[in-house]
């Protein structure tokens, strides 16, 4: 009983250390927060990041908001720029983990950049 009982620990414990060892090799791609930053352009039915704002083609009927409010409304990124910033790429399972509940920071985290 008690040999068995320490077989399953152990095969528990390789299969932990083979998901935490995977997850860290593995990639994924992370989307933006829906409370990210973005600025919209009414007129052109656009959204623009922070990061691409002074080179996007915007007009003056602009609006900040937030990236889920731009999906709402079913504007379209301004460029492939704004795209870009959207995401972040290649990011190894675990720390896409930290990042998703907060222990980790995420690109969209720069104040400097992202206001």
């Amino acid at each position: 009983m008690k040999n068995s009982m320490n077989k399953g620990v152990f095969a528990f414990g390789l299969a932990f250390i083979v998901l935490i060892t995977a997850g860290l090799f593995i990639p994924i791609q992370l989307e933006a927060p829906p409370d990210a930053r973005t600025i919209v352009d009414h007129n052109t039915r656009v959204y623009v990041t922070p990061p691409c704002f002074n080179q996007a083609d915007m007009t003056n009927y602009l609006q900040e908001t937030d990236y889920s409010e731009a999906k709402e409304l079913g504007y379209e990124p301004e460029s492939s720029c704004t795209v870009e910033t959207l995401v972040e790429e290649d990011v190894p399972i675990v720390v896409a983990l930290l990042k998703t509940i907060g222990v980790a920071n995420t690109k969209w985290d720069d104040e400097f950049v992202w206001g």
